[in-house]
């Protein structure tokens, strides 16, 4: 079965129309289309098609499913993501097992000039390499992103270097998506139930705010119940007590449900006695970081947090549809359900 948005690609028409969210009656988010007998969009197989084919060593993990949704795959010699932190993305991509790894933190220039890299993609906190880089004669481009405004910006300057057709589309319909996603509802702030979300529970962190993070809360219709800044703050048991969210979310990778519920602290959170705790989603990168799938973890949120369920039928049908649109890949049901649970894939 193929995805029925492909003429509407053809056309520059966004996918994924207004409609009402299950979720909450005010709030307007794209529907998913159905599927039609219209052969799939070519993904990650297409290659680059511009007036340069680069051969670019990604530093960033996140940036590396940019770079797969824009169908510049094949261009990728080198990359800082591994199988073991991001099993679906060498799963529905299974290309990148014959790239080199780095290792992040330590991108050294010579493993780079060995390998012929043309265009390198940086982490913020690598800038520093960019003018070493640089002088040796490949391009180098340093990136990140804290809010979704930052994460278009991103997008576009990623765009602009593959130049594609395939990327430009996928580019202005994933945009208009993201923007029709982001309409939220009318209820006040001071009614909206308190949200924390833990990257880790060994050692125990929160997200708080001024992260993108606290902006999908928001926008699912809650509020950060952390009082702190940043991203993987660390925090004690105690505080997160003197917080007691309605609603907790824990990373894909933050640890054991069952640790959460006996632990003697955090036990008696209102949320865990309430079963109000969920797993978050995680596909080919982390849903609720900073990868192409903050699309999906905006529904998700949504369900979570203005219902305290997932409708797993209508989001099992919402990751098929995302995963043709914007990475070319077809899921079955059984792998869209495993993603919804953070599950791995099955081996092969």
């Amino acid at each position: 079965m193929a995805f029925s948005a492909v003429q509407a690609e053809a056309e520059g028409t966004p996918a994924f129309s207004g409609g009402v969210d299950p979720g909450g009656p005010a709030t307007k988010i794209p529907t998913v289309v159905a599927p039609s007998a219209s052969p799939p969009l070519a993904g990650s197989d297409v290659p680059l098609s511009g007036e340069k084919a680069w051969r670019i060593a990604e530093g960033w993990y996140a940036h590396t499913a940019f770079l797969l949704m824009l169908g510049a795959g094949p261009e990728i010699v080198a990359t800082v993501a591994t199988p073991r932190e991001f099993p679906w993305m060498f799963h529905l991509f299974p290309a990148l097992e014959q790239v080199r790894p780095l290792r992040a933190g330590q991108l050294e220039p010579e493993t780079l000039l060995k390998l012929q890299s043309s265009l390198v993609f940086l982490p913020r906190a690598e800038a520093g390499l960019q003018p070493v880089l640089t002088r040796e004669g490949m391009k180098t481009v340093t990136l990140g992103f804290q809010d979704f405004a930052g994460l278009l910006n991103c997008l576009k300057e990623t765009e602009g270097l593959v130049a594609t057709p395939l990327a430009a589309q996928r580019v202005q319909r994933y945009s208009q998506a993201l923007q029709a996603a982001l309409t939220a509802g009318g209820q006040p702030t001071a009614e909206r139930p308190r949200v924390l979300h833990l990257p880790s529970l060994k050692p125990l962190q929160v997200d708080g705010a001024k992260t993108i993070i606290s902006q999908w809360i928001e926008a699912g219709g809650g509020r950060n119940a952390a009082t702190v800044t940043g991203n993987h703050r660390p925090v004690t048991a105690e505080q997160i007590v003197a917080w007691d969210p309605d609603i907790l979310i824990l990373g894909a990778n933050a640890g054991s449900l069952e640790s959460l519920r006996r632990d003697p602290v955090l036990g008696q959170l209102r949320a865990v006695r309430a079963r109000r705790v969920f797993r978050n989603p995680s596909g080919v990168f982390l849903w609720d970081r900073y990868g192409p799938e903050l699309l999906l973890q905006l529904f998700w949120a949504r369900q979570v947090i203005s219902r305290g369920r997932v409708d797993e039928a209508d989001m099992t049908r919402r990751i098929m549809a995302f995963y043709r649109e914007f990475y070319g890949v077809s899921l079955s049901p059984a792998e869209a359900a495993r993603i919804l649970a953070a599950q791995p894939p099955r081996s092969r």
